[in-house]
């Protein structure tokens, strides 16, 4: 039995960040043939859904949070209160704060669509429609004290200008035994608990399917794909990705547009037979 661990934008979704026949039909034979595939994303299920998927197991917030295909939670890695007490008081940065279903800021909701909107842009998606979608998962001026009683598994900041990267990879740094950053573009922050990562999840969930290393395919394009990448030997980036994820891949392939992920995968289950 062989573990298929996969990023969704950029890597395996379609140029409209979704799931379409040729994608889902492709998972199908990955279960068919006794193999397993599961979601690697920073989504958390809110943003997910949008995606259209087949049922998997799933690996989401930047491995803060293992599912399996019912949805049900077999790995949880929430923020410790104490950071999320730091992020929410202690920082001059208005964060957005990632439930398993939600999304929460103290940001007023004019403001944060337009920063969400331009960053979109520049990551060149098609926001007309599921990007507009996804900030129906936002709630907009929260209470920081009822964020801070909530089970957060992920924080994001949206950059409205350049400098706000070095600021929040020094903040990192300076507190890397408590939080990492591991964000999937340079025009983001996405920020999980310490020893939180893609790389790390995949081999919880191997670990407890029995499966081993040398059965783990995993692909990504993004910087937050880095852990898992440099992890496992059959690692995986479409043509075009992020040079950090290209360096940290073992193999290249086709562009995602051209599906050459799932292709890929369904090709390793066929050869297996």
């Amino acid at each position: 039995m062989k573990l298929f661990a996969s990023d969704l934008d950029g890597t395996l979704l379609n140029r409209k960040h979704r799931a379409d026949w040729i994608i889902n039909h492709g998972l199908q034979i990955i279960k068919e043939t006794g193999n397993v595939f599961t979601v690697s994303t920073g989504r958390n299920l809110s943003l997910l859904r949008t995606a259209k998927l087949n049922k998997s197991y799933v690996i989401c917030m930047n491995g803060s949070c293992i599912l399996d295909p019912n949805e049900k939670i077999l790995i949880r890695h929430p923020l410790k209160k104490e950071v999320l007490h730091f992020l929410l008081f202690d920082t001059p940065f208005q964060f957005e704060y990632q439930t398993i279903d939600g999304i929460y800021t103290t940001k007023d909701a004019q403001s944060f669509k337009k920063i969400y909107m331009a960053n979109q842009m520049l990551r060149n998606r098609d926001i007309k429609e599921d990007m507009v979608k996804n900030l129906e998962a936002y709630f907009f001026e929260s209470d920081p004290y009822w964020i801070l009683d909530q089970e957060i598994f992920k924080v994001n900041l949206h950059f409205t200008d350049p400098s706000m990267g070095p600021l929040l990879d020094k903040l990192a740094k300076e507190h890397a035994d408590k939080i990492v950053n591991a964000p999937s573009v340079p025009s983001l922050a996405e920020i999980t608990g310490a020893g939180v990562t893609k790389g790390n999840a995949v081999q919880e969930l191997a670990d407890m399917l029995e499966i081993q290393n040398q059965d783990i395919y995993v692909y990504g394009d993004g910087i937050n794909d880095v852990s898992m990448l440099s992890c496992f030997d059959h690692s995986y980036c479409p043509a075009g990705s992020t040079k950090e994820a290209l360096a940290a891949a073992h193999y290249e392939l086709g562009p995602y547009e051209e599906y050459s992920v799932i292709r890929h995968m369904v090709d390793v289950c066929m050869n297996a037979l």
